[in-house]
Parts: C-alpha cells; sequence; structure tokens
C-alpha cells in the first residue's frame, strides 16, 4: 500500500513500532510534521458486496453502466493553472463540451439499448450505494465474485439525498448514519425513492475488474490505513498521523471523493456488511499530522 508515498520502508517501520516514545523520535528523524490547521471531519467508506446478474431478469433489473464511449473529462487546471475547479465531464457536440444527462434522465433510459450496461442489481439503494462508495463487489450466480470498480462519473456535482430525506421529515438534522438513510428510503414507494435518489445528479460508470479496491492514487487500498482526502489540501500520497477519539494510527492519502472537501478525510474500511455497518456509524472529529519526508 506504501508504494505511491515514496517513503515505502520508513513507513513500515513506523507502523510496526509500538513503543511511542521510540515512534515519536522517528517520526521527528524521517519527517517534518504539518498539522492542518482546523479539525477534521472523519467519516469512512467500504466496499459494497452485492449479488448480481450479467443478464437482467425481474429481479435483476437495475444495469450498471459501463462508460460511456462519448463521455468526455475536462482537466480545467490543466487549462489553466490558476483554476480551482474540480474536476468535470460532460459530452462533445458542435465543437462545445455539453452537460452529459443527470442521473434521472439516465434511470429513465437515457443509456438504454446502447450495450453499456455491464451487470445487473436486484435493488437501487443497493446501487445508488454503490455510485457513493465508488467500488464494490460483485456475487454472481455462478458462484464468482468480481470487483467492479470506478471508470468516470457524467460530471454532476454530488449532491447528499439526506437534505430531501429531512424535508420528507424521514431524517432529523444533524448526523446521519448510513443504516439511518436505507431506512428512510426504503419507507418510500418506488416512485418516491426514486425522486428522492434523482436530487444527486452524480451518476457513476464503472468496469468489471480482477483484484482488490484500488483508489484514485492507483494503487490497492489498505482497510483502516488508506483515506480519500482533498488534493487540494493532502497531496495524494500523501503519509499522516491521524488521531481521532477511537483512531490512532499512521494512513496513507490513496484516494478522493466527491463528497471529500477540505479539511475531511474518509477512512477506508474493507468489504461487505461489516466494513459498512462500521463505516456508517463513523462521524468524528480530528486531527491530521502530515508526514513530509525530509
Amino acid at each position: 500500500m506504501w508504494e505511491r508515498a515514496g517513503v515505502g520502508r520508513d513507513v513500515e517501520a513506523l507502523a510496526a513500532t509500538s513503543d511511542p516514545v521510540a515512534r515519536r523520535d522517528a517520526v521527528a528523524d524521517r519527517f517534518r510534521v504539518v498539522r492542518v490547521r482546523k479539525p477534521v471531519l472523519v467519516t469512512a467508506y467500504f466496499e459494497p458486496e452485492l449479488a448480481a446478474r450479467l443478464v437482467p431478469d425481474a429481479t435483476f433489473r437495475y444495469p450498471l453502466y459501463g462508460r460511456p464511449p462519448d463521455l468526455v473529462d475536462v482537466d480545467a487546471h490543466a487549462l489553466d493553472a490558476a483554476c480551482r475547479c474540480r474536476p468535470l465531464a460532460g459530452k462533445l457536440e458542435s465543437g462545445r463540451v455539453r452537460p452529459y444527462p443527470a442521473r434521472a434522465e439516465i434511470d429513465a433510459g437515457a443509456l438504454a439499448g446502447r450495450g453499456l450496461e455491464v451487470a445487473w442489481l436486484a435493488d437501487p439503494v443497493d446501487r445508488f450505494v454503490l455510485h457513493v462508495q465508488g467500488s464494490g463487489r460483485l456475487r454472481f450466480d455462478d458462484g464468482r465474485t468480481v470487483s467492479v470498480r470506478y471508470a468516470g462519473t457524467n460530471g454532476r456535482a454530488y449532491r447528499s439525498v439526506v437534505p430531501a430525506l429531512i424535508d420528507r421529515q424521514l431524517l432529523a438534522s444533524g448526523p446521519t448514519t448510513l443504516p439511518d438513510i436505507r431506512r428512510a428510503l426504503g419507507s418510500l414507494s418506488p416512485d418516491e425513492q426514486a425522486s428522492v435518489l434523482a436530487t444527486d445528479e452524480r451518476y457513476v460508470f464503472f468496469r468489471l475488474a480482477d483484484g482488490g479496491p484500488v483508489g484514485s492514487a492507483g494503487v490497492e487500498l489498505t482497510p483502516g490505513r488508506s483515506i480519500a482526502a482533498d488534493p487540494r489540501l493532502v497531496p495524494p500520497g500523501t503519509v499522516a498521523y491521524l488521531v481521532t477519539p477511537s483512531i490512532r494510527r499512521i494512513v496513507v492519502a490513496q484516494d478522493t471523493g466527491a463528497a471529500i472537501v477540505g479539511p475531511h478525510v474518509d477512512v477506508f474500511l474493507g468489504t461487505g456488511a461489516d466494513a459498512e455497518a462500521r463505516a456508517g456509524a463513523m462521524h468524528e472529529r480530528g486531527t491530521l499530522y502530515l508526514l513530509l519526508p525530509r
């Protein structure tokens, strides 16, 4: 997991050092410690493991789409170094980049009939959670379990569905867990559920792959050690020490996320139902110390 950090053996040694005094001395010798000024919000994410089919039927009728060939990524920073824009995407029409269809349009069939389906799921809420997490594992009926990985988005900004559920008096204001969101969505009729999910216009495309989860840094994620962070605050590959009421450990910034902006880190906790339960309950404030090689 440490290759991208560029300090592999140093980090391995620190992670294996149980004596706090020895660890402090090793950090002081090898790194310049920079504390992120503001307290960081610490949440967690996971890989859902979901039953899936390669061919739709009456139960498995919610598609996961692969990346459309007409989707164009735009790196505004590459065009203008002063631009602080987030990465964008759209489709090219008459020499201009136009918005790609939003979630509601895609769910209504905007991409149907193009052969883009890579798998089919049985539950639209499971599909939505997979979109939010960005990767997962699919269990097929022939016994295979296959990774499904992020392959791009429609370029729309992420928006939490929590405000829409609060407006419908299905959630109270304040910190909310994933189980709370699942219960609220499950209480809605299919049409109302689709209406709430459509408030997040962002749509994620996937590809099937071998191996474990891979973050935006291009390396496999390690449960409890890999974090997603805002690259404008924590450069990809940065080694850090994270302290919260329940966490004291060395971590590495190996991923990003649409909802991870500013002083906010998301800790990767692994795959499956147990990881989902722990990730869904994680909502703490903490301190992040960046360990910058001397």
